[in-house]
């Protein structure tokens, strides 16, 4: 029972979460037609910027995380041991996931 309660709290936050993000893009979107060519190019850069930056945090993060890079090391040891047939094909990986 108690776990069904966290369950529908973890759904009902995505929920807002992914309401929120909604919002979020639809208000982006009609500042973005409001814009001059000459301003929404320096907003697509900036977003690009943004992007960028977003990915080297993430990478940086796993790259300082001594656990996380253990695993990665010792995947790479598998790989170099057995190959592909070590691992899971990428479609049954996210077939497990749904």
């Amino acid at each position: 029972m108690m776990a069904t309660k966290v369950a529908e709290k973890a759904k009902a936050t995505e929920k807002a979460k992914a309401s929120s993000v909604r919002q979020l893009r639809r208000q982006a979107t009609d500042l973005l037609r409001q814009l001059s060519p000459e301003r929404l190019q320096v907003a697509i850069e900036f977003l690009a910027f943004l992007r960028e930056r977003e990915e080297w945090e993430a990478t940086w993060d796993i790259l300082s995380d001594p656990k996380m890079m253990a695993m990665i090391r010792k995947a790479e040891e598998r790989w170099r041991k057995h190959g592909k047939e070590a691992f899971l094909p990428w479609e049954e990986v996210k077939k497990a996931l749904r």
